[in-house]
């Protein structure tokens, strides 16, 4: 459970930051881009940073909600607190697509997919191999 509450701050931190971090969103510019990318480089890659940091603890989280839904449907085991804290935790996506929902929307499907990818299925095939 340590681990999971230290994902999901590391998640709802780095969605945060990467927000703020971001240059402005506007519309789009290049020479604006490349200007900010000049003066301000480092928090320029501090968003980029936090993108890709945040895209993975997201991801990590969604994969543990998708996984105990599962379990949860299929009457197995599974950890309650777990999967309620992931769920809790991926409530800041609300608060990222009120800001600016395209990008918001971009983040949460990158973070999706690397979800989904880190996911493991430990049943065999019939002749038992992977």
């Amino acid at each position: 459970m340590g681990r999971l509450s230290m994902t999901a701050m590391a998640a709802v931190l780095c969605t945060y930051l990467f927000f703020c971090w971001l240059p402005p969103l506007g519309p789009f510019s290049l020479e604006r881009f490349l200007t900010d990318l000049l003066f301000a480089p480092l928090r320029t890659w501090l968003a980029f940073a936090c993108f890709l940091l945040g895209a993975a603890a997201n991801g990590a989280l969604i994969r543990t909600a998708i996984i105990g839904s599962g379990r949860l449907l299929s009457g197995r085991r599974f950890r309650v607190g777990e999967w309620l804290m992931s769920m809790a935790a991926l409530s800041h996506f609300y608060w990222a697509f009120q800001f600016h929902w395209p990008l918001a929307a971009l983040f949460f499907v990158f973070s999706f997919f690397y979800g989904m990818m880190t996911m493991r299925d430990r049943r065999l095939t019939k002749d038992d191999r992977l």
